[in-house]
């Protein structure tokens, strides 16, 4: 587009015709619809705020103020500010707060959780076990078919059995919540969602588009002072009847995100400026120009306010930087529907709904009903007339209960109260941010003036043949100055007379600035900032600003106090994150169900077969439930204190520590907690059993041990008393020969047998003393034999009593 191009000044004085058949929604009536809503700038002011306020407010967070706005609060002469030594600025005492906010919303939990709403009814009938056993024999059919080892189908059919449990809901809401999980993490909407929360503190609207470009389900912040919106005067942008985005993005980025409509015409016509391939503009030649280009930032804020005149005249298809401009719009239009009855093969009567086209089976008993609905359609104007992705929005979140009902890829809201203009964080603190700037900016230009205080002395009193720069310095070096009282006054009334009186010193001091006034904006400034911190809710104490009379009960209560004064932006971003991730849910179930490779990396076999071949996955209704209380933000710390006294205990170990740390929800927390006690639990009744059963066998270890000790004992002793038996017989036997010997010595005689036994008396007698000491000595190794056996049996008691004892006390460990 050439600088000379006609531009459109006004748009059409009424919306196209919405009402019409599917046929006559052909390309031209989008691109009517599109060209209207490009030049709808002057619907919002009642409830949105305006650009030139928003425009402010973000000014202000980037310390930018139009010093012409206050020339009658800081130049009331009229004077020229750019010679006085101070310069007026925004000193951005808002910004902290702001900051904090900020700052403590990033360290805030976002728990988010996908499941199948209560409304979708035909989700509360997927409960029946058809699709189940439909769903188990798609994922059997796919194990069997593929050429796989044995191994990996066990290992798929030990996966499959936990699925047996679930039913279709389970596996439907399983499957969204991975997919929402994943997407989180790889667009990092954590980093997106601190983006919008500011833009909810600075200009009171927080704005997120979520839609399908270029087969990529995608989520990016909305510049609130880029989209505009016609109808309606909710505090939520999807409720609006027309919703336009407008904005400027380099061509790569174009090329990215409609790759797949564009044609060679015209790629050629944005990398040029000319659908003429043969000429030789280069990029960034025959551009518009702004008005901002033009006339600068404050000027062209003066000339033009966007919103308020409905004439958005000041920029053209490409800017001075080749940025080409890209307009999206989606609207509400209405679309011919029919809720048909019929009769299935068992007689019953069913109901559905059918498009306009369809042909009524009268002979078949089938009749329709015919109705109006609402249908979001989209459409998305390149430069001045390349128009693609128009059409109706496919993932519109239509409602399986209310078919006119349905969500545009926009989702917003607007801090307003009862229906009135918006108001921000920075709307509030304005009025004392300016006020602050005020009087930082005279307490400035006091201490730049303030030059403490001089003595002016009579200059004929300075002695004669001085110069006048020679007595300063010396003056001022040596602390002396010299004076001549009686030096002539050369002119004036007193001509001829002494300057001064001998001995006497006449000066004046004269001070240059007042001190009090730079105290006085001081005690100003900080009066300023406490008050701010009260509208704010941001005080003080919450800042760490502590002093050390302070006692730790009252800055506690201050901090908690306060803290309610800001929960409403937070719970304000927790309802849009919400809305927000419900509809990111509906852009991605169409993304991956018509790019199945997207989830092959994701999704276990049991979600892909549910994606890919199950339409009921992609028709239902999800709610997500969020969480990002400030109870939660408490229970997340005691949890994470608890962890490290789990440690401490034995009930957790270093492994969990660090995975808790890294965790992002309470219940991961909670459950790693239960899992890890758990196994803990598990591993210290092992260790118990394990050291139990090494006691029993170190106690039979210990028993062998003695039985073959007291075996070996008693052999020996066998020995020790067949040697000592050896030794008594073998004494005795040479005791006896003595005997005889000595006997035969004294004539004694042998040969007397009384008991006719055939055995001489006399060795009949050493054979009954023999025979008596052998049973004694039998007697003291039967005693001792006896003494053995009992210690043994007693230790053997012993060891089965604890092996008993250890019995009872295992179940109780369970």
């Amino acid at each position: 587009m050439s600088q000379d191009s006609p531009i459109k000044m006004q748009g059409y004085l009424s919306f196209p015709r919405q009402k019409l058949s599917d046929k006559k929604k052909n390309k031209k009536w989008y691109e009517k619809n599109i060209d209207y809503a490009e030049n709808i700038l002057v619907s919002d002011t009642d409830l949105r705020s305006n650009f030139r306020n928003k425009k402010t407010n973000y000014n202000l967070r980037a310390n930018i103020i139009n010093s012409k706005d206050f020339e009658r609060f800081i130049n009331p002469d009229n004077l020229d500010l750019q010679s006085l030594p101070a310069s007026f600025q925004h000193v951005g005492i808002e910004n902290s707060k702001i900051n904090l906010l900020v700052g403590e919303y990033s360290k805030r939990r976002k728990e988010y959780r996908a499941y199948l709403s209560t409304g979708d009814e035909e989700g509360i009938t997927r409960k029946e076990t058809a699709l189940k056993q439909k769903l188990d024999a798609e994922l059997m059919e796919i194990i069997q078919t593929e050429s796989i080892s044995e191994e990996e189908i066990q290992k798929r059919l030990q996966e499959f059995e936990k699925y047996k449990t679930y039913d279709f809901q389970d596996i439907a809401e399983i499957t969204a919540n991975k997919v929402l999980k994943y997407e989180y993490k790889d667009q990092n909407l954590d980093f997106l969602f601190n983006r919008t929360f500011e833009d909810l503190l600075v200009g009171g609207e927080q704005i997120v588009y979520c839609g399908v470009l270029g087969g990529e389900p995608v989520m990016r912040r909305v510049n609130p002072m880029n989209l505009y919106t016609l109808g309606g005067s909710s505090m939520f942008i999807e409720d609006s009847d027309i919703i336009v985005e407008y904005g400027y993005k380099s061509i790569g980025q174009v090329i990215d995100d409609y790759w797949d409509e564009l044609t060679e015409k015209d790629i050629e016509f944005l990398e040029t400026g000319t659908a003429d391939s043969s000429s030789n503009s280069a990029l960034g030649l025959n551009r518009d120009i702004s008005i901002f280009d033009r006339y600068g930032e404050e000027a062209s804020l003066g000339i033009f306010h966007p919103n308020e005149l409905g004439l958005r005249t000041f920029a053209g298809a490409f800017d001075t930087l080749g940025n080409v401009r890209v307009l999206r719009t989606c609207w509400r239009t209405r679309r011919k529907i029919g809720k048909r009855k019929y009769y299935d093969e068992d007689g019953d009567e069913q109901h559905d709904f059918v498009d306009e086209n369809y042909i009524i089976k009268k002979d078949e008993g089938e009749e329709v009903k015919w109705m109006w609905v609402n249908e979001w359609v989209q459409g998305t104007k390149i430069a001045d007339n390349i128009y693609v992705a128009m059409g109706p929005i496919p993932y519109a979140s239509k409602s399986m209960v209310n078919k006119s009902k349905g969500i545009p890829p926009y989702i917003g809201t607007v801090n307003s109260t009862n229906d009135y203009r918006v108001q921000s964080l920075t709307d509030i603190m304005k009025p004392l941010a300016y006020s602050y700037d005020i009087a930082y900016y005279k307490r400035e230009l006091e201490i730049a003036t303030y030059k403490g205080s001089f003595a002016a002395i009579n200059s004929s009193m300075i002695p004669s043949g001085w110069d006048p720069k020679e007595w300063i310095k010396y003056a001022t070096v040596n602390k002396m100055a010299w004076l001549d009282p009686t030096s002539e006054i050369l002119k004036g009334p007193s001509q001829g007379k002494s300057a001064g009186a001998f001995n006497t010193l006449t000066a004046t001091n004269v001070p240059l600035g007042d001190p009090n006034s730079i105290q006085m904006y001081s005690n100003l400034l900080l009066e300023i900032e406490a008050t701010l911190g009260k509208l704010a809710g941001v005080t003080g104490a919450r800042e760490g600003q502590i002093q050390n009379r302070e006692a730790v009960g009252n800055v506690n209560r201050e901090v908690t106090q306060t803290s309610h004064i800001t929960e409403k932006w937070f719970v304000l971003d927790a309802n849009f994150r919400k809305r927000a991730l419900g509809k990111f849910l509906e852009c991605c179930k169409y993304a991956y169900k018509k790019n199945p490779k997207k989830g092959q990396f994701i999704l276990d076999d049991m979600g892909a077969v549910m994606v890919q071949n199950f339409d009921e996955f992609c028709l239902s209704e999800y709610d997500v439930h969020i969480s990002n209380s400030s109870a939660d933000a408490e229970l997340y710390d005691e949890l994470k204190a608890l962890s490290q006294a789990a440690v401490q205990n034995g009930q957790a170990t270093i492994g969990d520590l660090i995975a808790i740390s890294q965790s992002e929800s309470v219940q991961e927390i909670s459950r790693r907690l239960a899992d890890s006690a758990e196994k803990i639990k598990q591993q210290q009744q092992e260790m118990q059993e394990k050291q139990l059963q090494q006691q029993q066998e170190a106690a039979q270890m210990q028993q062998q041990t003695a039985q073959a000790q007291m075996q070996q004992e008693m052999q020996e002793k066998e020995k020790d008393r067949a040697v000592k038996y050896a030794e008594i017989e073998s004494k005795e036997r040479i005791a006896g020969m003595k005997e005889i010997a000595s006997d035969i010595r004294d004539g004694r005689k042998y040969d007397e047998d009384t008991d006719d036994n055939g055995i001489d008396d006399t060795l009949d007698l050493r054979r009954t003393d023999v025979d008596e000491n052998f049973k004694n000595n039998t007697i003291r190794v039967k005693e001792g034999e006896l003494s053995e056996r009992v210690r043994s049996n007693k230790a053997n008691e012993a060891i089965k009593k604890q092996q008993i004892k250890a019995n009872k006390e295992k179940p109780k460990a369970k």
